[in-house]
């Protein structure tokens, strides 16, 4: 006891302080921990914004798919020619091969995996490479209709199919080449979108993070 009143009177702990059961430690680790920077307005506004406007592409494209593959299968169905259930497969089959690669594409895009400003950013990194991979599916998609076009005449030739063309096909290798150019300036457009929001990423982790 008298130890205790000495120590006390003497300004120093009267328990030792390894019985503090490591308060001290955790309260040590504490202060040293990163303070949580919060997500600012405009990037969550953004990531909000790109939200909405995907949902709503969504819905446009499962509206028009539906709507183009029942009108075309039907009036397939309806013609004359003779290989009309092939073409109404054909189509079935394009339009559930884009619309599959369309639901993968948008999966994992939604929500942040944490609530933090590397989290916002690392999904709109993501949203910007699942862009660069519907770019690159729309070419494909693009040059796969072509063949099929090309083969399919190539085959009427012979008379296996009804040709898709009729007389020497300058009207339609016209809208081609017209529908290709559109496409192409598109295209251009919207890789040079996706480059202005890389730049903007970078600019939000150079202010947030770095």
């Amino acid at each position: 006891m008298k130890q205790l009143m000495s120590d006390y009177e003497n300004g120093k702990p009267a328990v030792d302080q390894k019985t503090d059961d490591g308060l001290q430690a955790l309260a040590n680790l504490w202060q040293q921990a990163p303070v949580a920077v919060p997500v600012p307005e405009a990037i969550r506004a953004q990531v909000g914004k790109q939200e909405r406007r995907m949902r709503l592409y969504a819905w446009f494209e499962w509206i028009a798919s539906i709507l183009v593959g029942v009108g075309s299968v039907y009036l397939m169905l309806i013609s004359k020619v003779d290989d009309a259930p092939w073409r109404a497969l054909l189509v079935v089959v394009l339009l559930v091969w884009a619309m599959a690669f369309s639901v993968s594409n948008r999966r994992g895009v939604w929500e942040p995996l944490e609530e933090s400003v590397r989290g916002y950013l690392d999904l709109l990194r993501l949203r910007l490479a699942r862009k660069r991979r519907m770019l690159r599916f729309a070419w494909l998609f693009f040059i796969a209709e072509l063949v099929i076009l090309a083969v399919w005449q190539w085959m009427s030739v012979y008379g296996w199919l009804e040709p898709v063309f009729d007389g020497d096909g300058r009207f339609a290798f016209t809208w081609i080449s017209v529908f290709a150019l559109a496409m192409g300036a598109w295209s251009v457009w919207y890789w040079r979108q996706i480059n202005s929001g890389e730049q903007q990423i970078s600019k939000w982790q150079r202010e947030n993070i770095e």
